[in-house]
């Protein structure tokens, strides 16, 4: 009644109530003590007041997201805070505890006491007025549209690890903790599964239960992962990474203020709204960088400009070239590629211009012929003055020859070829070629020296913007014309320009001073042993991010080395500097996803149904010779007394092959009926009873439906021998009749013709209600085989499934599980149901009003309290078989109708419903 009272009050109103019972000092207190957890979480947090038209995890969330106006708000803090809130909270509990033990004790501690009540009647006020069942709201997130056909199906071979082919697990476990922090509905889903967690939980419980519901939580993102492999795994991933950047990113930001050029201005860049955009950018990089075999690179080089926005700052000429001419032949164009861009509106970038610098070589790069001269009858000498100098550098002279022509061209010098380019040769002092002139009467030839150039370097004409400062950009230089100084072929000169942004991926948008924080020795200890519950919302912060490596063609996660300093990161100028790789841990993915069961229609039913007739008659008429010779044991032990195999063969021998089949009409009809309802209503009847105790646990402790579903869940095995129960107690009514045809047939085969005849004798002799006079005794066979049939099956085949995960997903394996659980269930079944069993037998082998007392007393009569284990043995044969049969033939023929384990779970579709149109972030 207390929280129902309470849940007509406002929080705030019962907040300020409560705190006005306090003397002004402990005000005080609170006061500096939210200061001192402003510190201690981060910058930018303020603790606000909560919000009563929240859940208590949404509540959480608010206190974690609100920021001051100054923007350096932390959103990845928000578990931590979360985290020590509850913690504060259980600390409060006891403390309240402590003081109404010691009411008495000395008045100095009395005050503190009463804070750290306050304290917690605050934050327990908040949480009660808002977990009343009548005013929960169930997360969007796990609305059943969400919910969909789960692909995962042995049937099909589809198996949880489909998508592991493309992505790699630290990528679903660290996109799981994306969207755990940048989408609302997927983190008030996490904080609302914090009620399944029972209130005494030690740390190292709680962190198991996080773990397993993010284990969860990621196989869910998996699963939906199926939706973006694509053809060749490229396709699905850009897709993948265009949805994520739509849906996260910067398209909010098209009615940011901008200046002039298209740009966002700097005051509008430390608006919350774009620093958040950017960061999700960032996040998306740091994310796909984590793929190696279809890693997107252009796209991510596309995030990452997008975010640093950096313009070229320096350039390293890798490779000068050579073949140059000189300058006066003209400059080779230098050009940048296009910056990249995810579109022009909201990020437009321009391209960078350059201009080459030349400088000589000292070679000879050819002798250009002024005039060929004529008359010629002897290849001429050709002298080429040697280089200046004083001789302090290496001086080689260079040398050429004359190559005449021929036919028309006779007598005349065709060209001269270098043979030695020489070195040392400079622009300043002229280089002078003399030719031996002809004869006299013909024209001597010329030629002049030109000299060989390369690029010395690039100047940076228009810096540009919009590049990454990640990935080094290749400058393009136009290729020299034919061969170098040397005669080979030239080499074009090839630079690399490294930008330089205000931000790189080594920093976080959603803290303030990142530069001054971060230090190039970032501790990844955290990172690489694997998360605890309490960092699971937590995204690498600044101090790692991405370089690209040119061997291996991508983005590869690092960490600064020891040689490499901040100013040096965010500056760009990374050229020959090493970094640590590294391979973080973020989570791991559970063996199944979110799962809601399937919702039992008419078709369904009917393939239950189907489902356990056909397995159940069909197992019943394999078994019915063993059948047969248990009853013969039972009935006529003084002439089967031979053991099992006596018997068999006693039968066999004496009254032939057929005998052994005797009573198989009955056997196959009562089981395809009994069967069929038996194995639907244990379903229906599970279904039933654990809805029915949720609402009950909701209903009489004032809990949400996450937390009874919690608690229900520890209630398994009783909900399984209820349901089995009652299923079998139906069914009595169903086979009783079938069975005492097939006894009377079995005992007595002259009895009738057929089934149709012992039915209609057994009527007019005995009365119809004599068909079901045996029902009570049914009751303690059935009920009890009933229950220990699928208590043991579904115990022993989960136990199976934990020890051997991969028969999950592996069709064969599964009914092999199957089988064996039936087994023992079979075992175990024989067990408890055997002394009704020989009752039975005893009052339907011939005509008679036997009651069931009767024939107890009968039984104990002839052979004592051994007369109720008679035919165990047989019996553990028969049912051992007979349930590992059924079960195997059951779990079969539902997967073949469509209703296997696999067909009737629908998952979470987390990735499909927050990339969806109607989220919000």
């Amino acid at each position: 009644m207390w929280h129902r009272r309470c849940s007509s009050y406002s929080p705030a109103l019962a907040a300020v109530a409560l705190l006005l019972l306090f003397l002004p000092s402990e005000a005080l207190t609170l006061h500096r003590n939210s200061r001192n957890i402003h510190r201690s979480i981060g910058n930018g947090f303020t603790v606000h007041g909560y919000s009563k038209q929240s859940s208590p995890r949404q509540g959480a969330t608010f206190l974690c997201a609100s920021s001051k106006n100054d923007g350096s708000d932390d959103v990845f803090k928000s578990s931590e805070l979360l985290m020590r809130i509850e913690h504060d909270t259980t600390d409060a509990r006891k403390e309240q505890m402590t003081t109404n033990r010691n009411d008495n004790n000395e008045q100095g501690g009395i005050q503190r006491r009463q804070f750290l009540i306050a304290s917690a009647a605050l934050l327990q006020l908040s949480l009660i007025t808002s977990t009343a069942p009548a005013n929960a709201k169930e997360p969007k997130l796990t609305e059943r549209t969400n919910f969909q056909q789960s692909p995962i199906n042995k049937r099909f071979g589809v198996t949880l690890s489909e998508p592991e082919r493309i992505y790699n697990l630290s990528f679903i476990t660290y996109l799981s903790r994306f969207l755990l922090v940048f989408d609302k509905e997927c983190q008030q889903w996490w904080y609302t599964q914090a009620q399944a967690i029972p209130p005494n939980s030690s740390k190292e419980e709680v962190d198991r239960i996080r773990l397993e519901q993010f284990g969860k939580f990621s196989a869910s993102v998996e699963v939906g992962l199926m939706d973006y492999e694509g053809g060749d795994g490229g396709d699905g991933v850009k897709s993948l990474l265009n949805a994520l950047v739509k849906r996260y990113g910067p398209s909010s930001l098209t009615s940011v203020r901008r200046d002039e050029n298209g740009y966002i201005d700097d005051n509008a860049n430390q608006l919350p709204e774009v620093r958040k955009a950017k960061e999700a950018l960032r996040q998306i990089a740091l994310l796909f960088s984590l793929l190696k075999d279809y890693q997107p690179v252009e796209s991510i080089t596309q995030i990452l400009a997008a975010d640093d926005d950096a313009k070229i700052d320096a350039i390293c000429m890798l490779d000068p070239g050579t073949g140059y001419l000189p300058p006066s032949f003209g400059i080779p164009t230098v050009s940048f590629p296009e910056p990249p861009t995810l579109g022009a509106k909201l990020f437009p970038g321009s391209l960078a211009k350059g201009e080459a610098r030349m400088v000589e070589t000292g070679r000879i790069l050819k002798l250009e012929l002024v005039d060929g001269g004529s008359g010629y009858v002897e290849t001429p000498d050709v002298q080429i003055s040697a280089p200046p100098g004083d001789g302090t550098n290496k001086k080689i002279q260079a040398t050429a020859k004359a190559i005449l022509g021929k036919g028309k061209n006779k007598g005349v010098i065709e060209k001269i070829q270098i043979v030695n380019p020489g070195l040392g040769y400079n622009a300043i002092d002229e280089v002078t070629v003399t030719i031996t002139p002809p004869d006299k009467g013909w024209t001597a030839a010329s030629a002049k020296a030109i000299l060989e150039y390369q690029v010395a370097q690039i100047d940076v004409v228009n810096e540009g913007r919009g590049y990454a400062a990640e990935k080094p950009v290749n400058v393009i230089i136009d290729p020299p014309p034919g061969a170098d100084a040397a005669g080979d072929i030239a080499r074009s000169a090839f630079a690399v320009a490294y930008p330089k942004g205000k931000m790189t991926s080594y920093a976080s948008f959603m803290t303030s001073n990142v530069v001054k924080a971060s230090s190039s020795s970032v501790d990844t200890s955290a990172w690489i042993a694997g998360p605890t519950s309490s960092q699971l919302l937590t995204l690498l912060p600044s101090g790692f991010g991405l370089q690209f490596d040119d061997k291996l063609e991508r983005y590869i996660l690092t960490t600064p080395s020891s040689s490499n300093n901040w100013e040096d990161i965010i500056t760009g100028r990374l050229e020959g500097r090493n970094f640590k790789p590294i391979n973080p841990i973020f989570g791991f993915r559970g063996r199944s996803p979110i799962e809601l069961e399937k919702s039992l229609d008419f078709s369904t039913v009917l393939r239950f149904v189907a489902s356990g007739a056909l397995c159940s008659s069909g197992a019943h008429f394999i078994l019915t010779p063993i059948d047969v010779v248990k009853t013969k044991v039972q009935t006529k032990p003084e002439i089967y007394n031979q053991g099992i195999v006596g018997t068999f063969k006693k039968v066999w021998k004496e009254e032939g092959p057929a005998t052994l089949f005797d009573g198989w009409e009955p056997t196959f009809l009562g089981f395809f009926f009994a069967g069929g309802t038996a194995f639907f209503l244990t379903e229906y009847f599970r279904r039933t009873y654990t809805a029915l105790a949720t609402t009950l646990i909701m209903t009489s402790q004032s809990a949400s439906e996450i937390t009874a579903t919690s608690i229900t869940s520890n209630y398994e095995i009783p909900l399984i021998i209820a349901s089995a129960a009652t299923s079998g107690f139906l069914c009595c009514f169903i086979i009783a009749p079938f069975e005492a045809i097939r006894v009377r047939t079995v005992a007595q085969p002259d009895y009738a013709d057929n089934i149709f005849g012992v039915a209609s004798r057994m009527i007019q002799e005995e009365g119809f209600p004599s068909l079901f006079s045996a029902v009570p005794v049914w009751f303690l066979k059935e009920v009890p085989y009933n229950v220990m049939k699928f208590l043991v099956f579904d115990t022993s085949t989960e136990y199976l499934l934990q020890a051997y995960p991969v028969a999950r997903e592996d069709i064969r394996l599964s009914l092999l599980i199957s089988l064996i659980g039936g087994t023992l269930g079979g075992i175990a079944a024989t067990i408890v149901s055997n002394p009704a069993d020989v009752v039975v037998t005893e009052m339907k082998k011939a005509k008679s009003d036997m009651s069931m007392l009767e024939a107890v007393d009968i039984l104990l009569q002839r052979a004592g309290p051994a007369a109720f284990a008679k035919g165990m043995q047989l019996r553990m044969v028969f049912y051992s078989l007979l349930v590992s049969l059924q079960f195997l033939l059951y779990d079969a023929i539902r997967i073949a109708l469509g209703v296997g384990s696999d067909d009737m779970k629908l998952y979470l579709n987390v990735l499909g419903a927050a990339l969806s149109e109607t989220s919000t972030t």
